[in-house]
């Protein structure tokens, strides 16, 4: 019987472990975006062959701040917002984004304003626009920032 009930608790504690998410945002010591979010864009990471600079450009204009997707490393000279990410992607019969993190910068000294990330285990999956969207609003909420909400 106590075999059977050590059984059931790690198993219990294995699908625990499977269902497992993780949401925070960090602003920069010193920093804020209270001068707002103009020219805001979003650089592509290279590895990344699914353009999610483009569903991060989407999500934040839908927020309320409207930023553009950019192709090349080439930043505008009006920017003052150079948004990045890092996408990671898990295999559970289907690929799947596990974790993104996604950095607003300062355009000109590169300096990290706001940091944000979603992660979600297989059991716990969401689509990438689902977990983009979940990261910019925990990051505007700790910005302080208002937002529109979208479903």
């Amino acid at each position: 019987m106590k075999i059977i009930k050590n059984v059931l608790l790690l198993a219990g504690i294995f699908a625990m472990a499977g269902c497992s998410t993780h949401l925070k945002a960090t602003m920069s010591p010193g920093r804020s975006l209270n001068d707002g979010l103009d020219n805001v864009y979003v650089q592509h990471f290279s590895p990344d062959k699914r353009n999610l600079n483009y569903i991060i450009a989407d999500k934040l204009t839908q927020l309320g701040y409207p930023a553009n997707p950019l192709d090349s490393n080439d930043i505008p000279d009006n920017a003052n917002i150079i948004i990045t990410y890092v996408d990671n992607w898990q295999w559970d019969i289907t690929n799947y984004l596990i974790k993104i993190k996604i950095d607003f910068r300062d355009a000109e000294s590169k300096q990290l304003v706001i940091t944000g990330e979603s992660f979600r285990t297989s059991l716990a999956r969401k689509t990438p626009e689902f977990m983009i969207q979940e990261a910019l609003e925990k990051m505007l909420q700790e910005a302080g920032l208002p937002y529109n909400h979208i479903n």
